[in-house]
């Protein structure tokens, strides 16, 4: 299980504080719950996805994670940090790569997932859209499933809408003796234009957030300060946050000059 952080604002910012600085940073949640098997940094520069992806953990490679954290302002940036799920009971070194360190990209979105996607059989469902999967991540499987669904009907909350009955589908239809398609299928995405925060979980109602243990650990957390909104799998310090409710999206998006947000439920 991984944790990631996104940030929307009305001119580039540096996430630094978030990133490093913060008491609870992801840099402090990746070496607190072992956020191991790599991290990455997406942002966008005159719209144009922008993604920097390591295969070790942050905290092993800190400098390097720390001047990337200094040195790129955006206005919508989105990190993770990774702790590999296994669905395919994969040998470790087979899910330590790259390609299979977050965030993923495709054109101009730019995604992060936090879960596991049991029901793996999906990947049937994808068509012509198999041929962009080139890692071994079921974050990824998700992911493709999603872009290949948002193309086709032209609207995000509807393609999460359609991935999560495409998942419930495919579980039937499998062999497995899993109950639940998913643990989670926690978001952060961006395609340039708008940030977007999913919290929908099946699992981990017991499991509490890594630093401060006050909240389930798949519910999101957000900030929101007029010209700049922060969300992240758990609030980074002990100022002000909103929690998500399971089944929330978070739309923000920049409108004369300052970020507008709104929740829809899924």
């Amino acid at each position: 299980m991984c944790r990631m952080l996104g940030i929307i604002a009305s001119r580039p910012v540096n996430a630094y504080y978030y990133l490093v600085e913060a008491e609870c940073s992801l840099l402090a949640q990746a070496e607190k719950g072992r956020q191991s098997d790599g991290w990455g940094i997406g942002y966008y520069v005159n719209e144009e996805a922008k993604v920097f992806k390591r295969a070790r953990a942050a905290y092993e490679e800190e400098e390097l994670f720390k001047e990337k954290a200094k040195n790129i302002a955006s206005k919508i940036l989105i990190a993770h940090v990774r702790k590999a799920s296994n669905p395919r009971g994969l040998p470790k070194h087979m899910l330590i790569a790259e390609e299979n360190s977050q965030p993923f990209y495709w054109d101009e979105v730019i995604f992060t997932h936090n879960g596991t996607i049991w029901a793996l059989n999906i990947v049937e469902y994808l068509g012509e859209y198999k041929h962009m999967i080139g890692g071994l991540n079921d974050s990824e499987i998700y992911f493709v499933y999603f872009l290949k669904e948002w193309r086709e009907r032209g609207d995000p909350i509807e393609a999460l809408r359609s991935v999560e009955r495409g998942l419930w589908d495919a579980l039937r239809k499998g062999e497995g003796k899993r109950t639940k398609p998913y643990s989670s299928l926690n978001a952060i995405f961006s395609d340039g234009k708008k940030l977007y925060a999913v919290t929908k979980y099946l699992e981990g109602e017991k499991l509490k957030s890594i630093c401060y243990g006050d909240a389930e650990y798949f519910r999101m957390a957000y900030r929101y300060e007029g010209d700049k909104l922060i969300v992240a799998s758990e609030k980074v310090d002990r100022e002000e946050w909103k929690l998500l409710s399971n089944g929330d999206v978070l739309i923000a998006e920049l409108r004369e000059g300052q970020v507008k947000y709104r929740i829809e439920k899924l």
